[in-house]
């Protein structure tokens, strides 16, 4: 190594020239290095999630949304929704808005499209011409099908709603309101035509942009822009409203991550900078290991655009982690240097002495750190891959701009110095205290092993993310509200037989409680044949009188009561006890018998008002179109049909995708299908945990082994390589019995700590045991090393500790256990592999590295 340093000290222009010349390249290359926030960078391009998400982005025009939530009265809801999503659709970028559901189409082709199960009641519907006639068609509706009910998760969120409905329609009646009888009776039979929860609290609006969350620039253009009108709105309509989706997620991940690394990144270095003065008093001190610190953390952000381009959510935190590992360098150097000027030695001859004493030192210490770092770019997963790169490679860079940078700078400016005294020098009789040590380790051990089985992998995604974000609390309110996940699953068909035979399966499942299919529009031809059949007979009857019988209406009512029990019982019997609850609900509260109690002018005000609305409806039935995609409105076609002949179909769970134990059942479902051609953001989230799981366990073991062996081949020695990776494995049995006591999980960021706390936790080791071995004397090398270690022990905390700071829990994970992690290896170092050597080597041996 002292070849080294003369050769730096000999050509230093030219090595300066080359230096600023690489620092102005990776200035450049930085400017235009880019975040990319999104989990499906962190995937395989093969992954079958990944491939089939990326073949939904190419050939349909929207696959990602942007929802609208809308918290308020229904009213106010209703007036927002039409205003907003009017002023929206002016904004670039957005190919549909989705505020309310198709009802003149749906109303118009009601015949074609109702299931035949539902044909009987809407003949006798259509064709009553009084209110006995009517309400016999609502009794109907009520009548138990042949082979019992047999209620899918999509059945009984209908069945939820038509209720609601029928509720909201007698309330109507009761209270003599046209308008309440007419919109309600509406809602009744074709459906809701907003997007508003059964309680009328929360409404939603679903954009479809015609961008993806690849292209994440636009992306944060376009959600801040429509997020910058739905606010601005939302004040003139006395409502809440805000944003979440995919696409609004991207964007919150990525703003809080440049925020949370910002504040990191800041925070780091001015306590690294405290501790620097502290430690060195000296000011000019801390600006000399500042600079080469900074010019190694721009060539290693040069070099991340040249190598990958750009930098994802977990390569963003590596400004924080080279701020804490890069200064640990340029500490080890000036700590000697100083302590080498304070014996007399002049700058050049203190120079000399520490590239004999420690740049050995370093150079080991930052190649077993990048070696804990690098060993991920062997992993098969590009998230850890491309983290393993980036930070391996920065490490090493900020490593080479401490030896030749802070050489050249302390060659110039190294003469002047103070002497700083006795800050963090640790100065004690390893011999005397030697035992307490290695019994309070022992019992740390033994109630650690206890805990460790009980640390587990978090598998909800949630519990990373900031929390507050309105995003997040949004698309639970969905999940809450409509019994449905914004999460969705997709399906790419390109044979519309197939997109039937999906559409019918995805329908028996339990776990989806929305199937957005084309299907639904476009029955088989031979049931349209049939069901228009019906509607050219509804439509050739004739009504000339409207007979008003009030004892039949009452006796009509009065069976509503009988129909609804029966039905309350049968869906009891089959295991549905919310749905019968429901119904029990209408009996109970006597809105019927109040109906069948109303006089005669009354009912027959509502006869006509009901009779009125139907006839129109009558009136405007197709009864002889078969629907196709042809005569498809585009509002609803675009929707499905992508390039190609490609036809998506878009499932919503109805659980929480991020609960473990919906997880199983979600899988379990899907495994049952056995459908290639599915992908989706949930899915996509859901694979990165399983990957990351699965990898972190594998690369722990990889850096172990590569670690050990470049010890040995430095040292030498079995004996000396085991001390200087104890710290390091018995730090980690330390923080995973923390994990377990305090019931703190692993996650897929949190896992990137432990092969960093494997590659950073033996740098202590190997400085102390280097010095040791050559001071012969573990006092000595523990009081002139000890001063560095601590140092570096502090400000390495005070990188990974401020991630704390973080709003990312994610971040703030990763930086508590790499903080748990130095600190154990520090104090393993200081007190027990110095009491280990004081018993091995009692004396010391006069050995040398």
């Amino acid at each position: 190594m002292q070849k080294l340093g003369k050769f730096i000290i000999k050509y230093s222009k030219s090595i300066f020239f080359v230096m600023f010349g690489v620092t102005i390249i990776s200035i450049f290359l930085t400017a235009s290095l880019q975040i990319r926030p999104g989990f499906l960078d962190l995937l395989p391009d093969d992954d079958p999630y990944v491939k089939i998400y990326q073949k939904a982005i190419e050939n349909f025009k929207s696959v990602d949304s942007v929802i609208i939530g809308i918290e308020g009265e229904k009213k106010d809801i209703i007036n927002y929704i039409e205003s907003v999503s009017s002023e929206l659709r002016e904004i670039q970028y957005i190919d549909a808005i989705y505020y309310k559901n198709p009802i003149d189409f749906i109303s118009k082709n009601i015949f074609v499209l109702a299931p035949d199960s539902e044909q009987k009641f809407l003949k006798k519907l259509y064709t009553s011409n009084n209110l006995e006639k009517f309400f016999e068609a609502l009794n109907s509706m009520f009548e138990e099908p042949e082979g019992g009910y047999k209620i899918t998760e999509q059945d009984r969120k209908q069945f939820e709603y038509m209720l609601k409905s029928l509720n909201n329609f007698f309330e109507g009646i009761n209270s003599n309101d046209a308008e309440s009888i007419k919109n309600n009776l509406k809602n009744l039979i074709f459906g809701p035509k907003y997007l508003i929860s059964k309680d009328g609290s929360f409404g939603m609006i679903v954009i479809k942009p015609t961008i993806s969350s690849k292209d994440i620039e636009k992306v944060v253009e376009l959600v801040n822009e429509i997020e910058n009108i739905v606010k601005e709105k939302a004040k003139q309509y006395n409502i809440n409203a805000g944003l979440t989706g995919t696409l609004v997620i991207a964007r919150d991940e990525m703003v809080v991550s440049e925020r949370d690394m910002a504040v990191a990144t800041t925070v780091s270095l001015i306590l690294i900078l405290i501790i620097f003065i502290l430690g060195f008093r000296s000011f000019r001190y801390m600006l000399l290991a500042v600079v080469p610190l900074v010019l190694g953390i721009i060539w290693a952000l040069g070099f991340t655009k040249v190598a990958i381009g750009s930098l994802n959510i977990i390569t963003v935190m590596m400004g924080a982690i080279l701020v804490g590992l890069g200064i640990d360098y340029s500490i080890h150097i000036i700590s000697l240097f100083i302590e080498l000027k304070n014996k007399g030695f002049s700058t050049t001859e203190a120079l000399m002495e520490v590239f004999k004493k420690n740049i050995r030192g370093v150079v080991v210490g930052a190649i077993t750190t990048a070696i804990g770092m690098g060993i991920f770019a062997i992993s098969s997963f590009p998230g850890f891959r491309e983290f393993g790169i980036v930070l391996s490679s920065g490490i090493i860079f900020t490593m080479l701009a401490a030896i030749f940078g802070l050489t050249l700078l302390l060659k110039k400016y190294g003469d002047k110095y103070k002497n700083p005294g006795k800050a963090f020098v640790l100065s004690f009789n390893v011999e005397k205290y030697r035992i307490f040590p290695l019994v309070v380790l022992v019992v740390l051990i033994v109630l650690s092993i206890l805990k460790i089985p009980e640390v587990e992998f978090d598998k909800n995604m949630m519990n990373i993310e900031a929390k507050g974000l309105e995003s997040l609390r949004l698309n639970q309110e969905i999940l809450d509200k409509f019994e449905f996940s914004p999460d969705n699953t997709i399906f790419i068909s390109d044979d519309p037989i197939e997109v039937k035979d999906l559409y019918d399966k995805l329908k028996n499942l339990n776990v989806f409680s929305e199937i957005d299919s084309i299907v639904a529009y476009i029955p088989d031809t031979e049931s349209q044949i049939e069901r228009l059949k019906n509607a050219n007979e509804v439509k050739k009857v004739n009504f000339d009188n409207n007979e008003f019988d009030l004892k039949r209406i009452k006796s009509e009512i009065n069976k509503m009561s009988f129909s609804l029990s029966k039905a309350a019982l049968s869906l009891s019997l089959i295991g549905e006890k919310e749905l019968s609850e429901e119904l029990r609900e209408i009996i109970k509260s006597g809105i019927l018998i109040k109906i069948s109690n109303k006089n005669a002018e009354d009912l027959q005000k509502i006869q006509e008002i009901i009779i009125e609305e139907i006839s129109k409806w009558r009136s405007n039935i197709n009864d002889n179109t078969l629907i196709g995609l042809e005569n498809l409105p585009d509002e609803i076609k675009q929707n499905y049909l992508g390039n190609k002949g490609m036809i998506l179909t878009t499932a919503y769970s109805n659980g929480d995708m991020w609960n473990s134990d919906y997880q199983k059942k979600y899988f379990e479902a899907l495994e049952k299908l056995n459908i290639k051609n599915v992908s989706g953001t949930a899915l996509v989230f859901l694979r990165v945990i399983q990957i990351s799981a699965k990898e972190g366990g594998k690369i722990l073991l990889l850096t172990i082994i590569f670690i050990f062996i470049v010890l040995l081949f430095d040292m030498k020695s079995f004996k000396y390589a085991i001390l200087a990776m104890l710290p390091m494995l018995l730090s980690i049995v330390l923080m995973l019995g923390v994990m377990g006591w305090f019931g703190i999980k692993f996650n897929v960021v949190n896992i990137i700590a432990l092969p960093l706390i494997i590659g950073i936790g033996v740098d202590d080791g190997i400085h102390l045991i280097h010095r040791y071995r050559r001071e012969n004397n573990i006092n000595i090398a523990l009081k002139s090393t000890g001063k560095a270690i601590t140092m570096t022990t502090l400000t390495t905390g005070a990188a990974f500790g401020s991630l704390v700071l973080a709003k990312y829990r994610g971040f703030i994970g990763f930086g508590l256990l790499l903080l748990l992690g130095v600190f154990f290896s520090y104090l393993i170092t200081v007190f027990v592999v110095t009491s280990i050597l004081s018993y091995i080597e009692p004396g010391g041996k006069n050995m040398k590295s």
